[in-house]
């Protein structure tokens, strides 16, 4: 997929779901814990669209914060979102950055891209540390596909494909079940244009709100929601 189709999709479809959405408000606190137990200092996102991410880690203001994306209409909300942050245009799939950073992180960025063993090279590459991946994995859905998903991963898949870049794989964990994944992900493909897209009226907030609440009552460390945290081993080529 190129920039243009991400383009309408950050102007238009995914609209509030980025900030008010009650799975990405869930993802984006589950990150800082995670971050912050490495002792990181600079730190890259691959594919780091609104900046929603990177915003909740600004908020700690110890990091020195990098994001990268493919479309611009991301980076443009990204620098009103987070402007402490440097925003880069990066096709994460064809190019790396010069430089190295102590963590490259890349949240729901993979299951996108083509060739994504050279995407998670390129990664590699770029860290003197640690990578963080998270994916989704399971059946994939008709709506996922329609935003873009080439794939969704085995645990052991996407373990394997770090592995094969030079990566230690440190820990694999889900988040999700059961409320969030199978439940609201299999019934919300029942409903009259899929999961609800763009921009959110009052009664899609209250609903997300009640969701949010709801999902803290998924069972930690299981989902098909899968990250994976690995660390640099032998030098890259």
């Amino acid at each position: 997929m190129g920039h243009s189709f991400y383009d309408d999709l950050w102007s238009g479809d995914w609209g509030d779901l980025q900030c008010l959405g009650p799975v990405h408000r869930h993802l984006q606190k589950l990150l800082v814990p995670v971050v912050a137990a490495l002792k990181v200092r600079s730190l890259l996102e691959v594919g780091c669209g609104s900046g929603d991410n990177l915003a909740a880690l600004a908020a700690r203001n110890r990091y020195e914060l990098t994001g990268s994306d493919i479309a611009p209409e991301a980076l443009e909300l990204a620098r009103q979102r987070v402007p402490q942050a440097r925003l880069l245009l990066l096709d994460i799939e064809k190019e790396a950055l010069s430089e190295q950073f102590d963590l490259v992180m890349s949240l729901q960025v993979v299951e996108h891209i083509l060739d994504d063993m050279a995407a998670l090279r390129h990664m590699a590459r770029m860290s003197k540390g640690y990578v963080l991946i998270s994916t989704m994995r399971g059946r994939m859905r008709p709506s996922e596909i329609a935003i873009g998903h080439l794939r969704n991963y085995s645990t052991l898949e996407l373990q394997r494909k770090l592995e094969a870049t030079g990566l230690e794989v440190v820990k694999l964990w889900g988040w999700g079940f059961p409320l969030y994944s199978p439940l609201y992900r299999t019934l919300v493909e029942w409903l009259p244009g899929g999961p609800p897209m763009g921009s959110m009226g009052r009664w899609q907030r209250l609903v997300a709100r009640a969701l949010y609440q709801l999902y803290r009552l998924n069972w930690p460390g299981r989902g098909d929601v899968l990250y994976a945290l690995a660390r640099v081993g032998r030098p890259q080529t």
